[in-house]
């Protein structure tokens, strides 16, 4: 990946103003840039997603006179534009996404996840794990404010109370895969 150069005080003046005409809230919106570009790297698993958001803002810095002139529409949707860009730049050339797992290999292990379900888990939980993982989309968010309705608790304490009891049922599975393969 190419290192850009930090903006010029003038670009950086021009980013400002093109983010908000006053100056306290144009700072304040660039920080929240930063900081959810910051967030949005480190979600993709990137080892230092504050030199990632760095680049992006310099990439866009560098581009702010076009941008005046010819961008319409808000300005954070340009910077996640970049931010993929530049994510992008950072995934090796010969990387290749490893082929899906064939059907038994998934049966072998959907079979050691119940079998872990049901030795390391009690009824309440496992009920909870898998009415955690079910649906999809839309449908996944609603079963899960829906359990957490149900337990009386908050979404997140509901997303910690299923961390915990699948870090307790990694080990179990993990054996149960290794005593497969042996």
């Amino acid at each position: 990946m190419k290192r850009r150069e930090p903006p010029s005080e003038e670009a950086f003046n021009k980013l400002l103003a093109w983010l908000n005409p006053d100056l306290n809230k144009a700072a304040e919106r660039y920080q929240r840039l930063q900081f959810r570009l910051i967030k949005i790297f480190a979600a993709k698993g990137c080892v230092d997603p504050e030199s990632l958001a760095d680049e992006t803002l310099n990439a866009v810095c560098q581009k702010i006179d076009w941008l005046l002139a010819n961008y319409s529409g808000n300005p954070d949707l340009y910077f996640y534009g970049v931010a993929k860009k530049i994510f992008l730049e950072q995934i090796p050339k010969n990387f290749s996404i490893p082929a899906p797992p064939d059907n038994s290999e998934i049966e072998l292990r959907c079979g050691c996840l119940e079998q872990c379900l049901k030795t390391a888990a009690n009824e309440d939980e496992r009920s909870w794990v898998l009415r955690y993982h079910e649906g999809e989309g839309r449908q996944r968010i609603e079963n899960r404010k829906k359990l957490a309705e149900e337990l009386g608790i908050t979404i997140n304490a509901l997303r910690i109370r299923i961390f915990h009891i699948q870090t307790r049922l990694r080990p179990c599975i993990e054996d149960c895969l290794e005593k497969i393969a042996e």
